[in-house]
């Protein structure tokens, strides 16, 4: 079946955030939570691709201390996400996307109030967040994206770089396509070359 919507993680695919957010939570663990600063970015980055209160738990904090941190990462967050952009070939890419008649949408388990500071993120149809609560990467974003453009799960194909996330995505019945990282014009063609193959029906 053909492809009809590209799903796209956000941090470190179309943004080029984690050094940042990596530095910030370890900072802010080694302060809040008494750990080294080493250890706590290798803990950071190893549960990534997840909302940061769930990250928390994953490490072992709870109640107040990870109420501290989780309030001082927000406000650190802001100030990063409020200075970022799209790059430069992720809305290349979007846009030949759209021209092909394709719904582009992004995952991110980022707040929606700071995903919205981004500049550039209109250019997606469609952005899907973090809301505090419940509503985040997996499931509940993409029963959004199915509903809303009344979509089946083979016509939506996920990229990202996290193995978390593709796992994620993947267990739903959605196809993925690993991509390196930040794009570039060479990944940008890779990707629009990996789409019409599967169109065509010649996936591995």
């Amino acid at each position: 079946m053909k492809i009809k919507a590209i799903l796209f993680d956000f941090d470190g695919t179309v943004i080029d955030t984690m050094v940042y957010y990596a530095e910030i939570a370890s900072k802010i663990l080694k302060e809040e939570c008494g750990l080294d600063q080493d250890f706590a970015k290798r803990l950071y980055l190893s549960t990534a691709g997840r909302d940061f209160p769930t990250q928390l738990k994953l490490m072992g904090i709870s109640g107040e201390k990870a109420n501290r941190a989780y309030k001082r990462f927000l406000e650190e967050k802001k100030l990063v996400l409020r200075k970022s952009e799209i790059s430069r070939y992720a809305i290349e890419l979007i846009e030949k996307l759209k021209a092909m008649g394709l719904v582009t949408a992004v995952s991110t388990n980022n707040e929606c109030n700071l995903v919205r500071m981004v500049r550039g993120i209109e250019r997606f149809d469609e952005v899907l967040c973090f809301d505090g609560r419940g509503y985040r990467k997996g499931l509940p974003h993409l029963l959004t994206l199915l509903g809303k453009y009344r979509l089946k799960e083979e016509e939506v194909l996920f990229i990202g770089d996290s193995d978390y996330d593709i796992e994620i995505y993947s267990k739903l019945g959605i196809r993925s396509l690993k991509t390196k990282g930040i794009f570039d014009e060479d990944e940008v063609n890779k990707i629009l070359k990996e789409i019409q193959r599967m169109d065509d029906g010649k996936e591995d």
